[in-house]
């Protein structure tokens, strides 16, 4: 008669066996079979010589390694939680551990499943419009206040080396704000991106490009300023309204400020200066003013902008550009999910009387 299917499937070193023990002998645990009280059953058992390795049949030479608990084949590396040692798994179970250490411009985290040392990733908070905060975990929040605010800095008064803080201002209505101006603050050096693209320094004018400190680069790119240094951090300025924020990952857990937390999750993103975290954005935001003197302003923040459900539906029809399929914005939405701009231009549109600049600003912010 003719071999079950399953016969046919068997991979290499092993053989069909209709009633196989179903505690198979493994590299980890050679007597298993000798200790079975499972029934029989149909599978591909290893040819004799050769022993289970996860689910490949090895020759008994060839076993992995038990280390700290856990099973490796050979040729498999552990590293350890914090990178600072690699064990490979050679020959007849034996774990060979050498010490390791990232470079600079590394960082200890899993990727694809295993953890070593890996060029860091970045994180974005951008900021826009009236304004709205995207912050490096994705959270979206509208704060209106109309001062000077800490965006990005240290938790806990740690020091990251920098610090950015943002001056807002009222544009022809008391019911929303916009960006006024960047500060961007390093040890030694101050840099103010003020509007129409007019860069301080250290309270000087300056014409770019320039690089007033080691690593630290500022330039015209496109429609923006950047300021780009070697702390893992970027800021782009539009000298209007729009402000983008990289950092790398190396900050991950350690940042505070308007752009929220960075620590992966948006639960977290609306915490204070003292620590606690807020449901209340007005609360959040408020609690990262800055004082300042040059920059007068009336610190209290109104409830949130409301329209009609009839002028409601126009702001959506308008904004409406950014999800529909089939409209110019359809290539990007893989790259970057247009929700929360839409939910922005909404936002905008009632905040504004359905300003057609700020629709403008929406759609290009996108």
């Amino acid at each position: 008669c003719p071999l079950p299917i399953a016969a046919l499937l068997c991979p290499a070193n092993s053989y069909y066996d209709p009633c196989m023990t179903g505690c198979p002998a493994t590299c980890v645990d050679r007597q298993a079979p000798q200790n079975c009280s499972r029934p029989c059953m149909e599978g591909c058992a290893c040819t004799s010589g050769f022993l289970l390795s996860g689910d490949t049949c090895v020759p008994e030479a060839n076993c992995g390694c038990l280390f700290e608990g856990n099973y490796y084949s050979q040729g498999e590396y552990s590293v350890s939680e914090n990178c600072t040692r690699q064990c490979r798994c050679e020959a007849n179970g034996q774990m060979n551990c050498s010490a390791l250490s990232c470079a600079e411009d590394e960082v200890c985290k899993i990727q694809n499943g295993q953890r070593g040392c890996y060029p860091p990733s970045t994180a974005l908070c951008h900021i826009y419009g009236d304004p709205h905060y995207s912050t490096f975990d994705g959270k979206l929040h509208h704060f209106q206040g109309a001062c000077n605010y800490t965006v990005v800095t240290g938790c806990d008064n740690s020091s990251v080396g920098f610090s950015i803080t943002t001056r807002n201002e009222h544009r022809g209505s008391q019911s929303w704000t916009a960006l006024n101006s960047v500060a961007l603050s390093m040890e030694g050096l101050h840099i103010e991106l003020r509007k129409n693209k007019a860069v301080y320094i250290n309270g000087a004018l300056a014409s770019l490009p320039a690089s007033p400190a080691p690593g630290v680069t500022i330039s015209l790119s496109g429609s923006y300023v950047r300021v780009s240094t070697g702390l893992g951090l970027q800021l782009q300025f539009n000298g209007d309204h729009e402000l983008l924020v990289n950092v790398s990952e190396e900050y991950k857990g350690k940042l505070c400020g308007l752009c929220g937390t960075y620590t992966g999750s948006p639960e977290d993103d609306f915490t204070r200066p003292d620590g606690v975290v807020v449901p209340d954005f007005n609360d959040f935001g408020n609690s990262w003013m800055v004082p300042d003197d040059e920059w007068p302003c009336d610190p209290a923040t109104g409830p949130p902008v409301s329209c009609s459900p009839e002028e409601e539906e126009e702001a959506e029809q308008r904004c409406a550009i950014l999800t529909q399929l089939g409209s110019a914005f359809q290539p990007c939405h893989a790259v970057l999910p247009p929700n929360t701009y839409f939910e922005s231009c909404v936002y905008d549109q009632c905040a504004t009387g359905g300003s057609t600049e700020q629709l403008c600003n929406d759609l290009e912010a996108y």
